[in-house]
């Protein structure tokens, strides 16, 4: 398993109808429960309507300093430069990714 920041938010799915997140430190967890979110296992999930509930709480997690999963095939990151593509402007928002087990980057967009 990849190390992870301490309290840390990873949004780790959004392609879908649903937003998936990894979270790190018992106060977020809790502060996620209270946007909805349910704990299943070492992830968190939160069924979203459509695409503008998505967005809402999309920007709810970037506004809790987020980092999304950064990849290719609809990574969390590929569907932030799509909303980017689109015109859907979120502001400044930041990806994770790893070097190895033991060490990830992060930046901002």
């Amino acid at each position: 398993m990849n190390k992870m920041p301490e309290n840390s938010i990873i949004v780790t799915d959004i392609a879908g109808g649903f937003v998936k997140i990894r979270v790190i430190g018992q106060s977020l967890v809790d502060k996620m429960k209270l946007l909805g979110f349910s704990a299943m296992k070492q992830s968190m999930t939160l069924f979203v309507s459509d695409d503008q509930d998505k967005q809402k709480i999309i920007k709810k997690l970037i506004n809790e300093g987020a980092l999304f999963l950064y990849g290719h095939g609809w990574y969390p990151s590929e569907v932030m430069e799509y909303y980017r593509d689109q015109n859907v402007s979120f502001g400044k928002y930041k990806i994770i990714y790893w070097k190895d087990k033991d060490i990830y980057h992060i930046e901002e967009r």
